[in-house]
């Protein structure tokens, strides 16, 4: 891949736990680099952690679901990971938007929708890496 948005830089500090609840556990983000101008919303991303690329979904937005509309939360579900990286410190290149942060009727609407903002980005990442074949492959997809 050639190109992104724009890139943030973060550390992993502790949430409220609400992905892990409904099984898309999340990386927040403080943010460290400059705050970006962006649309709230869904956005496919890739992850650079210790060097390893790893592929993510990342809402940016006010969680209207949860009608949690105090700060602009950044939070990274990473695609197929499962490792502690509280504290740790993450640089995420935000790749395209999915679409925009809206509120669901429930719970389980949103983890349709999820599942389905998973897929999407799934599938784009992995044609975006076979159409860079001599750059930089990501490790998890």
């Amino acid at each position: 891949m050639n190109s992104f948005i724009t890139s943030i830089h973060g550390t992993v500090i502790s949430g409220k736990q609400i992905g892990r609840t409904i099984g898309f556990p999340t990386a927040n983000l403080q943010i460290l680099s400059e705050i970006p101008k962006l649309d709230y919303g869904v956005y496919g991303v890739i992850v650079d952690w210790k060097g390893s690329k790893i592929l993510g979904i990342m809402n940016i937005g006010i969680r209207p679901t949860f009608h949690d509309h105090s700060e602009v939360s950044y939070e990274v579900h990473l695609l197929d990971f499962d490792e502690n990286i509280y504290y740790e410190h993450i640089n995420v290149d935000i790749c395209f938007q999915v679409r925009e942060e809206r509120s669901f009727k429930d719970i389980s609407e949103l983890i349709k929708q999820i599942q389905s903002d998973v897929a999407y980005v799934k599938e784009k990442l992995r044609v975006m890496d076979r159409s860079n074949q001599n750059k930089n492959h990501f490790v998890h997809v």
